[in-house]
């Protein structure tokens, strides 16, 4: 395409003002009206609009024959997906300019997935605001943390179990917020035996207001399950406040993150934060600080948990540090002498993305997925990782979400069998009876021409709860279940399914 300069004003700023608005027609249709500034370069005969649908590209022209006003209607859209609208100007000799700026539309309409709320907390002596997402046992079973509520309102360990009737809900285990743990943000792992595993990011040592954290253990029995402590955090070198899920190797340890202790000094008052390996032994489990965090090109603040390769390295996100103190990806690879890190990719902010909380994830060929909290549009971003014949690692961001109806995503990603990734926004302005949003629930499904975004479930609709920040698990069927920290039928929070 050869390019159309204007004489007197660039079209790259006429169309800079390309705009988008939701238009309902029917009731199961959707109109996207786009509007822009007319050129005021000569022989100007008209504008063609293009539609793609991932960011930056490839686009489609979807105007039929040149259109000569400076608006276009496009009616051939779909409820819950997204779109990335181009427009440029054609002069009298059939020269064209190039793109303008992009203008991206998502279409409401609540998403395709029919949900069900399978349990709906009460508060109270019963669980409060379930952080964390989901884990199955073999037998179908659910099981889930909050971090508050129970009869000590210091959080519980709960089960879900489905019946001819319903979902019923069990409270394993009710923390005291003192020797025990309290208030666990994380969500649970299994061991071969059936034992459960997780963290509290309080309770335990004095050494911290309210507690530097533990690492716990629930064992089944006849009489119901018994919590241990297999290992209490001091708040120093060893780390403080364990906010992410536990990482089994095939050898039995266990790997995680604490937001902070590690390196405390000028740089991070209460420590920088470290990625720990609990090893078990005869006489109880031994933890070993692998990495403490500097807070500078390194990154601090580690909130999500660890990816493991076949090789024994481990991946994550640290929330703050690096160049822009906007967040990094890091490696950490165990050698004769002990553990390296390598910073992977450091967010500036802006498109790349910025504050990076949920857990990444690992596909087949060794490429990183993960989400942002903020940056893109300015509402947080997913992106992939992908290392080159070079060595060097790069950054893809995957989508930008703008708000309406999803923005700034807290969790981790989950992939399907087919490569399709599904998340949750915490927020996301549609649902206008949350604060800042309700949030959703989001499929992005790798094409040829890029990743299709489409919303399957818009939060904040009933009694269904609102504000879901714990990772996805899928069934065998591709259903999904997760948690949301507030709403349901009893105001605080509720376990929900979406068959999709």
């Amino acid at each position: 395409m050869r390019n159309f300069t204007p004489q007197s004003k660039s079209l790259g700023s006429i169309i800079s003002l390309l705009t988008f608005l939701f238009i309902p027609a029917l009731a199961t249709a959707h109109t996207v009206g786009l509007s822009w500034d007319a050129s005021t370069s000569p022989n100007i005969v008209g504008y063609n609009i293009y539609r793609g649908p991932s960011a930056n590209g490839p686009y489609t022209k979807i105007n039929s024959s040149l259109d000569p006003n400076t608006s276009y209607s496009d009616t051939t859209v779909q409820a819950g997906d997204t779109y990335f609208y181009v427009t440029t100007a054609v002069d009298n000799q059939g020269v064209e300019s190039a793109y303008s700026n992009q203008s991206e539309a998502t279409i409401p309409g609540g998403g395709s997935g029919t949900e069900s709320a399978l349990y709906s907390f009460a508060g109270g002596s019963d669980p409060k605001l379930p952080y964390a997402g989901l884990i199955f046992d073999k037998a179908g079973n659910l099981y889930g943390t909050t971090e508050f509520g129970g009869t000590n309102g210091q959080g519980t360990v709960f089960e879900i179990t489905p019946t001819s009737s319903g979902w019923t809900e069990t409270v394993l285990y009710n923390f005291t917020g003192s020797a025990d743990g309290g208030q666990p943000y994380a969500s649970l792992i299994f061991d071969s035996a059936g034992n459960l595993y997780g963290t509290t990011n309080f309770g335990g040592s004095s050494n911290c207001n309210m507690g530097c954290g533990t690492i716990f253990k629930l064992t089944p029995g006849s009489g119901g399950w018994t919590e241990s402590v297999i290992y209490t955090f001091t708040g120093g070198n060893d780390g403080r406040e364990p906010y992410a899920r536990l990482r089994f190797d095939a050898a039995g340890n266990l790997y995680g993150t604490t937001l902070l202790g590690g390196n405390i000094g000028s740089v991070c008052s209460e420590g920088c934060g470290t990625i720990f390996k609990l090893t078990p032994g005869t006489s109880g489990w031994t933890e070993s600080v692998l990495y403490a965090f500097q807070g500078a090109g390194d990154g601090a603040a580690p909130y999500d948990g660890l990816a493991l390769d076949a090789a024994g390295n481990l991946y994550g996100t640290a929330y703050t540090g690096g160049a822009s103190a906007d967040g990094v990806v890091f490696k950490l690879s165990p050698g004769t002498s002990g553990w390296t890190e390598s910073v992977l990719h450091t967010f500036k902010g802006a498109w790349d993305g910025k504050y990076p909380y949920g857990d990444l994830i690992l596909d087949a060929t060794g490429k990183l997925y993960g989400t942002a909290y903020q940056g893109g549009s300015g509402y947080g971003v997913v992106f992939q990782l992908m290392l080159n014949s070079n060595g060097r690692w790069t950054e893809r961001v995957l989508h930008s979400f703008a708000n309406a109806p999803a923005g700034n995503p807290v969790a981790g990603l989950v992939m399907d069998a087919t490569g399709n990734l599904y998340g949750t926004t915490m927020l996301g302005a549609t649902e206008t009876s949350c604060g800042g949003g309700c949030g959703t629930l989001f499929k992005l499904s790798p094409a040829s021409t890029g990743w299709t975004y489409k919303v399957v479930h818009e939060f904040g609709q009933g009694t269904d709860g609102f504000h879901p920040t714990g990772d996805l698990v899928l069934d065998a069927s591709g259903n999904m279940y997760g948690t949301t920290q507030a709403g349901g039928a009893q105001g605080s929070g509720m376990v929900f399914e979406i068959q999709h």
